[in-house]
């Protein structure tokens, strides 16, 4: 014979009967219980979860996810408006120290040329002192051209002649200098 695992003790016959149907009976009537609590269980947070308070706490619960929402998108909003705000002072700042480099050169520029119109008006004072000694020297040279006139009105007329030649040839030399000057 094989082996056998599994040993059943041997049931009589008489007790098998009743005893099954009474557990059935148990169990049915167990599980009859526990379907109505779990009924009456459904039925009672059923009524709660349709209540007043309830749908109160809903009504509020929307009200606060609407409510966020909308405070999301102000938030998005604002951060954006900053973000180009930034970008605009950034601009600004930018545009700043490229103006700030500009007026330094221009203030250069306008001393550089400030110190080349003082070097003119000085080199203009020399020329105005040096053409005040050709004025002074032509007034010299006309009073000394007088005396010579004077003199030679009283020499003859051969040397007359000659001296209004020097004297012209004199003129025309010093006229030309001084007008260059």
């Amino acid at each position: 014979m094989a082996p056998t695992f599994y040993h059943y003790l041997p049931v009589p016959m008489e007790k098998q009967g009743p005893g099954i149907r009474r557990r059935w009976l148990v169990a049915a009537v167990l599980m009859f219980l526990i379907f109505v609590v779990l009924v009456f269980l459904l039925i009672y947070f059923a009524g709660r979860a349709n209540s007043e308070a309830c749908r109160d706490g809903l009504r509020v619960w929307d009200e606060c996810r609407n409510t966020t929402h909308l405070l999301q998108r102000q938030l998005t909003r604002a951060q954006e408006n900053l973000r180009q705000a930034e970008k605009q002072a950034n601009t600004c700042n930018r545009t700043v120290v490229t103006l700030q480099d500009s007026l330094e050169k221009k203030k250069s520029q306008v001393q550089e040329q400030q110190a080349h119109i003082q070097e003119q008006q000085v080199h203009i004072q020399e020329q105005q002192v040096h053409i005040q000694e050709l004025k002074s020297k032509i007034m010299k040279l006309n009073q000394e051209l007088a005396t010579l006139r004077t003199k030679e009105e009283a020499s003859s007329t051969a040397q007359n002649s000659a001296s209004s030649m020097v004297v012209s040839s004199l003129l025309m030399f010093v006229v030309p200098v001084v007008l260059l000057f």
